[in-house]
C-alpha cells in the first residue's frame, strides 16, 4: 500500500505542532521537510528549528528534502536531529534554466560524479538514509549509477520551490522507468513523488510504481485529514 507524507510546509505554521500531530493520528506515515535555500529554488523555507520542532511533535521518521546548492552545509544540522532520510537534488552541478513554469536547476549530465557519492556517503555514515531527487525537466538515468546506494528516489512533479502548483505529468514515464531498473537489478530503494499529489492522480502514480507520496496543499488544505489520507489509500 503506498505511504503517505505530509508537507509541512503547506501546514498553518502558528500550530505546526498541533498539525503534525494531527498528521500522525490521520494515519501519516512519515512527514516530509522541504528546506530551501532561496538560490537553488526561488524560495525560503525554514531549517534545522523546525526540523526539531517536529521530531518532539511527532514519532513518525521524517525525510529532509534538501532544496539547496550546497547540501555540504546542511547534511549534519539535520542528522544530527535524527531524521531518517536526508535527499539532495542530481543537478546541484546543473545549470539554471527556464523550464515551461519558471526556472528550474536542470543537468544533463553528472558534472561531479565523486561529489555526489561523497554527499550519499557522508549521509549514511552520519546514521540517514541517503536520497536523490530529480527535477522535471532531468532525465531520470542520471540517478541510476548511484541506486544501488541509496534508499529513496524523489520525483518532483512540479518545479521545485512553491506549494500548491500543477502537476506535470512526465512524471509517470519517470516513475516506470525507476521501477523497472529497481526490479530488474533487484534493488531496494523506495520511490517518492512530490508536487501536486492529490486524490486524482494517486491512484495513477501507485500503479506506476510509486511507493510514497508528498502531499502538501491537498492534504493540509482537506477538511478531514483521516478521510483524506483513507480516500488515497484506498
Amino acid at each position: 500500500m503506498v505511504k503517505i507524507a505530509p508537507s509541512i510546509l503547506a501546514a498553518d505554521f502558528g500550530l505546526l505542532a498541533e498539525e503534525i500531530k494531527a498528521a500522525e493520528r490521520a494515519g501519516a506515515d512519515l512527514i516530509h521537510l522541504d528546506i530551501m535555500d532561496g538560490h537553488f529554488v526561488p524560495n525560503l523555507s525554514f531549517g534545522a528549528g523546525v526540523a526539531k520542532i517536529s521530531k518532539k511533535a511527532t514519532s513518525l521518521p521524517h525525510d529532509a528534502h534538501l532544496m539547496v546548492t550546497d547540501p555540504e552545509h546542511h547534511i549534519e544540522a539535520f542528522a544530527k536531529l535524527g531524521l531518517e532520510i536526508i535527499s539532495f537534488h542530481i543537478e546541484i552541478d546543473g545549470k539554471k534554466e527556464e523550464w515551461e513554469r519558471g526556472w528550474v536547476y536542470h543537468a544533463k549530465k553528472v558534472a561531479n560524479v565523486d561529489r555526489i557519492a561523497r554527499l550519499i556517503e557522508r549521509i549514511r555514515e552520519l546514521g540517514s538514509k541517503p536520497g536523490l531527487v530529480v527535477n522535471p525537466p532531468t532525465d531520470v538515468d542520471l540517478t541510476f549509477p548511484f541506486l544501488k546506494d541509496i534508499d529513496l528516489l524523489l520525483l518532483m512533479s512540479v518545479n521545485p520551490g512553491f506549494a500548491g502548483q500543477k502537476f506535470i505529468s512526465n512524471v509517470y514515464d519517470k516513475i516506470k522507468h525507476a521501477d523497472r531498473f529497481r526490479r530488474q537489478n533487484k534493488l531496494r530503494f523506495e520511490i517518492m513523488v512530490d508536487g501536486g499529489v492529490g486524490l486524482d492522480n494517486a491512484n495513477a502514480l501507485s500503479e506506476a510504481g510509486a511507493d510514497i507520496l508528498v502531499a502538501g496543499s491537498s492534504f493540509f488544505g482537506a477538511t478531514n485529514y483521516g478521510e483524506f489520507i483513507r480516500a488515497i489509500k484506498s
